[in-house]
């Protein structure tokens, strides 16, 4: 349910010309592609984009994109300057290009050879999918997404939108839920078409981003699931829809919810097919789904529909730029300056408002862990327990029912506690960068983190959260 492209910081050199030339005529690593500038972008020098092998956008200037464009393994530092000289309109000396060759572009992996084989920087995005697994790969994907582009077209997506107006209508305001509450109730084995019909309606939302990836042009990448926050959670790799103008990217951010409308159509003639009530609950699922896509402060649908609309790629990486300049004192943070003055505003809004949910969040999470992990752990052994007696007298459909609860428990659990060691992890790695090569901030920080850690057990021991286990 996430569609996650994944993009790095922008680069701009300080041109230095007291570089070495390289000693082979330089060229790009096999599978880097060039992806062009960054069409309607929210900033003032639009960035370019290039992806390497491994699936990493990077940002880079206008001047460093020049120059990777010309590296082609056949020309020198010479000719290259030459030619981006020309592009530029201005002139660019050989040494020039060798020093943002050799200390701007082969530091980001995208060279041929023993510079390029260096470490790299990869992405690591606050709040991004972890824990990823392939259900559907690029070619299949892309298969996928061509036979299902037609539906696209304006006249089905009229249709669609009106079948879908006409269903709620008598779902919701004429038939009513009150029976496929009861049927439910009943018989709670009916929850296992209910979660079978809205895991197909979660994959279907993402065949929904790569049909729309498709339509505009671009090629979509693998469909997979991962671990978002604490729960697992459906992606479709849509990173090539940064070649795409902002109503391409918009179509590949609302692919998936309307796919989620078609597919309650399907649900729509599968219940006058059946007249089961449970299929009404599904389509009542679904637009709760739909809602949770919409929601633009975490990783979700909305917050790429905002990103696209504003044009700037990672809101996230504009949380600490936007702080940063809301200082009294000092000059405009880099990452804010060189925005759009909408785009600056519309970001500093967003950011006023999911700074204090996300101190909610995961303040809460951090106060109540032991206690959460341990009523999860309570639920999933009870849960494990019906499994066994399920099975034993031989009642296979309760004993999935259970399993499947048990199931989501441990994952929860397990995803409570990967959240806090990436809270941590960041925690200790951001002290460290603020603290290097000054002992006393590297003090302030240790005795910092020592004072969290014990007022955090110390709330813990008063509370009784780590009692009852």
């Amino acid at each position: 349910m996430i569609a996650e492209p994944t993009v790095g910081r922008i680069y701009e050199p300080t041109v230095e010309p007291t570089v070495e030339p390289p000693i082979f005529p330089p060229r790009l690593a096999e599978g880097v592609e060039l992806l062009g500038e960054f069409k309607d972008s929210g900033y003032s020098k639009p960035p370019s984009l290039i992806r390497r092998a491994d699936g990493q956008v990077l940002q880079l200037s206008r001047l460093l994109y020049l120059v990777a464009r010309r590296m082609d393994g056949k020309q020198d530092p010479l000719a290259i300057a030459d030619q981006v000289s020309s592009d530029l309109g201005r002139s660019l000396s050989p040494g020039q290009v060798c020093y943002i060759i050799i200390a701007k572009l082969a530091p980001l992996g995208i060279l041929a050879g023993e510079a390029g084989a260096s470490r790299v920087p990869i992405a690591a995005p606050l709040l991004g999918l972890r824990a990823r697994a392939t259900l559907m790969p690029d070619r299949a994907a892309n298969a996928v997404g061509s036979f299902l582009r037609p539906l696209f077209h304006w006249p089905v997506i009229v249709a669609v939108i009106a079948g879908v107006l006409a269903t709620d209508y008598w779902v919701f305001f004429v038939h009513g839920l009150s029976g496929a509450f009861g049927q439910v109730l009943s018989d709670p084995v009916d929850l296992l078409l209910i979660a079978a019909l809205t895991f197909a309606s979660a994959a279907f939302h993402e065949c929904g981003h790569a049909a729309a990836c498709r339509y505009g042009g671009a090629r979509p990448g693998r469909i997979g699931v991962g671990i978002y926050l604490v729960w697992p959670s459906f992606f479709t790799n849509v990173t090539d829809s940064y070649r795409l103008g902002r109503g391409g990217r918009l179509r590949t951010d609302l692919g998936g919810l309307y796919f989620n409308l078609i597919f309650i159509l399907a649900l729509a003639a599968l219940y006058d097919l059946t007249s089961s009530q449970l299929i009404l609950l599904v389509i009542m699922a679904t637009h709760l789904e739909m809602l949770q896509q919409l929601m633009p402060f975490a990783r979700f649908d909305g917050y790429f529909i905002l990103s696209d609309l504003v044009g700037v790629p990672d809101l996230f990486g504009h949380v600490v730029p936007v702080l940063r300049g809301g200082r009294s004192r000092g000059p405009r943070d880099q990452g804010t300056a060189g925005l759009h003055r909408h785009a600056r505003t519309v970001i500093t809004g967003w950011v006023l408002c999911v700074i204090p949910l996300l101190t909610l969040l995961f303040g809460y999470m951090l106060l109540h862990l032991p206690a959460t992990l341990r009523a999860l752990w309570h639920s999933a052994s009870y849960a494990m327990s019906l499994t066994a007696a399920g099975f034993t007298h031989q009642r296979y459909a309760v004993a999935a029912v259970d399993a499947i609860s048990a199931s989501m428990a441990l994952l929860s659990i397990a995803g409570s506690l990967f959240v806090t060691s990436g809270l941590a992890r960041r925690g200790i790695s951001a002290g460290a960068k603020w603290s290097a090569g000054r002992p006393r901030r590297r003090l302030v920080a240790v005795l910092a983190g020592a004072v969290l850690v014990g007022l955090l057990a110390t709330f813990w021991v008063t509370r009784g959260e780590f009692s009852g286990w």
